[in-house]
């Protein structure tokens, strides 16, 4: 399948299914760029996203380099061979994410070449999986898929999540179209998960990446108006299982360690430590 002695190369559709195996082996950190290369298995542009690393026959990493960069259950060998053919060329991605000894890896070659890009270095993420049950939250949440046709209510509160957690505007490039057909395209695959009262959104939440048996949660919000009544707890108590039923068995999410509020309520529906993640926003 894979060439003897090291090598990187641009996956090649027909290797796309051990490719896919290979992030498999951590479905809970790789949810993010497996889910990706779920999206292009089929696709001959594949290679365009995904590049491998190979040793002896042997996949010993893979390197998403897209939107975004992830290095995927990459060996340390692997992990300097993506640095070499990102500084190839210039910077694309909006970010780098992963496992954070691997972006740790990563940046340390990274950083002397994009470093003066950097906004924000998120070190400390949680990754956490609901694994327990919820702990004593009171009342029912309301928590159900949106539908199609209410996209209009759930866009405003997914550009307020997105500038307040990413840093920047969604609508600034080309109007919020793409931004809008994202939410659209979530909503019409039931990955959009709402709480509404009078016709507004109070909570929201995403299915961002499915892949194999990882549901990831991304996007979480609270009218800001209406933080600190227990809503993000009880939304989150019922939301689990909904993704679970719907999506995949085992549901997880990231959060940064700064975000107190947000780990209180993770913690309270069940969620648990499972790793740590970083992100590097550009």
């Amino acid at each position: 399948m894979f060439s003897r002695g090291p090598r990187l190369r641009a996956l090649r559709p027909a290797h796309v299914q051990g490719a896919i195996d290979h992030a498999l082996s951590d479905p809970l950190v790789n949810a993010l760029p497996g889910a990706r290369l779920i999206d292009l298995r089929h696709s001959l542009s594949v290679g365009q996203e995904f590049s491998a690393a190979e040793d002896d026959h042997h996949l010993t990493g893979l390197l998403w380099h897209g939107v975004n960069v992830a290095p995927v259950s990459a060996a340390s060998r692997a992990t300097g061979q993506f640095a070499e053919q990102l500084l190839a060329r210039p910077r694309r991605c909006s970010s780098i994410v992963g496992d954070r000894a691997a972006v740790t890896a990563l940046w340390t070659q990274l950083e002397g070449a994009w470093g003066a890009q950097v906004r924000e270095h998120r070190w400390s993420q949680p990754l956490l999986e609901a694994t327990e049950a919820a702990s004593t939250v009171r009342g029912p949440s309301g928590v159900r898929a949106a539908v199609q046709g209410e996209d209009a209510m759930v866009f405003p509160a997914a550009v307020a999540m997105f500038r307040e957690e990413v840093g920047t505007d969604p609508l600034a490039h080309d109007g919020g179209r793409g931004y809008r057909a994202r939410v659209r395209d979530l909503i019409s695959l039931g990955r959009t998960y709402v709480v509404l009262e009078e016709g507004q959104v109070l909570f929201k939440a995403d299915v961002g990446a499915v892949f194999g048996p990882v549901a990831q949660i991304h996007g979480v919000w609270v009218d800001p108006t209406r933080r600190g009544e227990g809503i993000a707890r009880a939304a989150m108590r019922d939301l689990v299982p909904r993704v679970a039923r719907d999506h995949a068995p085992r549901v997880s999410l990231y959060v940064n360690d700064y975000n107190e509020p947000a780990r209180r309520a993770y913690a309270a529906a069940g969620f648990r430590h499972r790793g740590d993640l970083s992100t590097i926003l550009f």
